[in-house]
C-alpha cells in the first residue's frame, strides 16, 4: 500500500469513530486498530488528531472544491452573491454533492465538536469556510454600491456566518428519520425558501431577488456538474 492508499485508508477508518465518539473521546490507540496500524505507523501520517481533522476536512471538500473554484473566479456581485448562496444552501440542505463522506457523517462531526472543544468545527471554518465568507463579504460589499443589497445594521462578517447558520440548522434537523421540526414541504422548495431568507436577511432588495434568483436555472445548471 502506497503512502497515500494508507492515509486515505486511516482517514475512512476514522470517520466513523469520530462521528460516534467524537474528538476528545476516540483516543490514537482506537484509530490505529479501526485502521489496522501502529500508533507510531499512525503518527508518521498524521502527527495530531488535529492533522487529521484536517485531512477528513479536505477530502469531504473534494467533490465540491471545482464547482467552488469556479465560483471563486466570478466578480463580485449580487449575481454572484445569489450564485454563492445557492451553492452553500445546496450543500446543506440536499447535500450535493454526494461525496466520499455522507454529508450526514459530515453533520454528526460538527455536532460531536461543537458538544466538546469544538476543535473540528473551528478548523473547518478557518480551513474552510472563512475563504467562501470573504467571497460573499466582496460580493455584499459590491451589490450594496449598486443598490441591489440595502445597508444594514448587521455587519457583513456575521451576515455570511448566519447564513450559513440557517443551513446548517436545517442540515441538522433532517439528521433523525423524521425531520425536526415537519417543514411543511418537500426538500427542494425547502431549499427555494432557505435560500431566498437567506437573501433577503442579507439585505438584498425583492427586486434583485427576483432578478438574480432564478431556481430552476440553478437547479439544472448545478445538476450538471
Amino acid at each position: 500500500m502506497t503512502a497515500e492508499d494508507r492515509k486515505r485508508a486511516i482517514v475512512k477508518a476514522a470517520l466513523p469513530l469520530f462521528a460516534r465518539r467524537g474528538f476528545a473521546e476516540t483516543t490514537t490507540r482506537e484509530l490505529a486498530r479501526a485502521a489496522k496500524v501502529s500508533e507510531p505507523l499512525l503518527y508518521r501520517h498524521f502527527p495530531s488528531k488535529e492533522a487529521l481533522y484536517t485531512e477528513i476536512q479536505n477530502h469531504s471538500c473534494q467533490e465540491t472544491d471545482t464547482v467552488a473554484r469556479r465560483l471563486a473566479d466570478l466578480e463580485p456581485s449580487a449575481s454572484t452573491l445569489a450564485l454563492l448562496v445557492y451553492f452553500l444552501m445546496r450543500a446543506l440542505v440536499l447535500g450535493r454533492p454526494a461525496g466520499a463522506i455522507g454529508w450526514d457523517t459530515r453533520h454528526r462531526l460538527m455536532l460531536k465538536s461543537l458538544l466538546e472543544d469544538g476543535a473540528f468545527a473551528r478548523l473547518a471554518y478557518e480551513n474552510r469556510f472563512e475563504g467562501f465568507c470573504a467571497r460573499m463579504k466582496a460580493c455584499l460589499k459590491a451589490a450594496t454600491t449598486t443598490g441591489d443589497v440595502v445597508k444594514s445594521p448587521v455587519s457583513p462578517g456575521n451576515r455570511t456566518y448566519l447564513a450559513h447558520h440557517v443551513g446548517a440548522w436545517i442540515a441538522l434537523a433532517h439528521l433523525p428519520g423524521k425531520p425536526v421540526p415537519d417543514y411543511g414541504v418537500g426538500r427542494e422548495e425547502l431549499l427555494n425558501q432557505a435560500v431566498w431568507f437567506v437573501l433577503r436577511g442579507m439585505g438584498m432588495t425583492d427586486a434583485a431577488i427576483k432578478t438574480y434568483y432564478n431556481p430552476k436555472a440553478l437547479a439544472l445548471a448545478f445538476d450538471g456538474e
